[in-house]
C-alpha cells in the first residue's frame, strides 16, 4: 500500500529528498483541477521549486501549444512530454523527441471511429482538429442521455465537453478531408463518448493492432498513439538526454496512460483520484486533482528535516 501524505507527514527518506532530480506530473486529473484550470497554489508551487533549481517535466495527452497555454504564466519553462509521449520538448522549447502516427493510417483510423459513430480527434504540434461531425456526434449523445437522466447530462456536459473544449488550440473542420489536409501526421488520435460500450468496444478492436499503443486517460475516453512511443519510453529518453538516473525522477499521475511513466520513475506517486491500478504501483498516495494533490506531493519530498 502506498503512504498516504494526508497523514504521514515525514516518510520520504534522505536519499529521496536530496537526490530527486527531476519531477514529473501529468495534467489532467493530476496537476489540473476538476475543471481544467491550474490553482494559482499549485502554480506558485512549482514556480518556486522550479526557482530553486528542481528541473520540472509536464508529462500530458495534451498536445504541445496547448500546454503551451497552460503553462503560460511559469517563470521557468519545464520540459514537456506531449501527446502521451509522441514528442519531447526541452525547457527552451526545442523539439528533441518526435514518433507519430502516419498519415495513412490515421486515416484508417478515422474511418474506423467514423463507422462506429464515436468523436474524435487528432493532434499535431500545432493543433488539435475535431470535425463539426465529430462535435455534432458529442452533443447528440449528451442530448440522448438527458432526456433520461437530466443530472447525467449535467455532469457529462462538464466532464465530455469540458474536456474538449478546455483544449486551447483546439481547431474545428469541417469534415475528415480537411482534417487530413491539414496535419503531415498525427501525435495522436483520440475518441470520447458518453457510452462506455462504444470506447471498451474500440478499444478492443485498436488493441489488435500492433502498430498503435492504445490507453484510456479517463473513463470516457480512449487514445491512440504510435506503438514505439508512451509516457514512460519518452521519460526514459529524456533521463538519457538529461543524464538522470530513473531512480531519482518523481513523477505522479492519475490513470491509465500514466503507468508507464509511474513504472520507470524511482519515487512514484499516486493522485488521491487516481486508478486503482496507479495507486497500487504508487509508494505515495496524493489529496485528490481539487485539492492540488500533486504539488502537495512534490512538498512532501522537498520538505527538510
Amino acid at each position: 500500500m502506498p503512504y498516504d501524505i494526508l497523514t504521514l507527514k515525514k516518510v520520504v527518506s534522505y536519499l529521496e529528498v536530496n537526490f530527486m532530480k527531476l519531477f514529473v506530473t501529468d495534467l489532467d486529473g493530476t496537476l489540473l483541477a476538476s475543471d481544467h484550470t491550474l490553482s494559482p497554489y499549485s502554480l506558485a508551487s512549482l514556480n518556486s521549486a522550479m526557482e530553486n533549481g528542481l528541473p520540472v517535466c509536464i508529462a500530458t495527452g495534451r498536445s504541445y501549444s496547448d500546454i503551451l497555454e497552460i503553462i503560460k504564466d511559469f517563470k521557468i519553462r519545464p520540459y514537456i512530454i506531449s501527446s502521451n509521449g509522441a514528442s519531447i520538448y526541452d525547457n527552451n522549447g526545442k523539439k528533441i523527441y518526435s514518433i507519430s502516427i502516419p498519415k495513412d493510417q490515421v486515416k484508417d483510423i478515422i474511418q474506423y471511429l467514423q463507422g462506429q459513430n464515436l468523436e474524435y480527434e487528432v493532434a499535431d504540434d500545432d493543433y488539435t482538429y475535431i470535425t463539426k461531425e465529430s462535435l455534432a456526434i458529442l452533443h447528440k449523445e449528451l442530448e440522448d442521455v438527458g432526456a433520461l437522466d437530466s443530472a447525467k447530462k449535467k455532469e457529462l456536459e462538464q466532464d465530455i465537453l469540458g474536456l474538449v473544449l478546455s483544449q486551447g488550440n483546439l481547431k474545428v473542420v469541417e469534415d475528415m478531408e480537411t482534417l487530413l489536409n491539414s496535419i503531415d501526421s498525427g501525435n495522436s488520435v483520440s475518441s470520447i463518448s458518453a457510452y462506455l460500450n462504444k470506447i471498451h468496444k474500440a478499444m478492443e478492436y485498436f488493441t489488435m493492432d500492433k502498430r498503435i499503443r492504445t490507453f484510456s486517460s479517463w473513463k470516457y475516453n480512449f487514445e491512440m498513439t504510435s506503438s514505439k512511443t508512451s509516457k514512460g519510453i519518452a521519460l526514459t529518453h529524456l533521463c538519457e538526454i538529461l543524464q538522470i538516473d530513473l531512480q531519482d525522477v518523481a513523477a505522479i499521475g492519475d490513470n491509465y496512460n500514466d503507468l508507464s511513466m509511474i513504472k520507470v520513475a524511482g519515487i512514484k506517486g499516486a493522485m488521491g483520484n487516481g486508478v486503482e491500478h496507479i495507486k497500487a504501483m504508487a509508494d505515495y498516495l496524493a489529496p485528490t486533482n481539487d485539492e492540488d494533490g500533486a504539488v502537495k506531493f512534490l512538498q512532501h519530498l522537498t520538505e527538510k528535516e
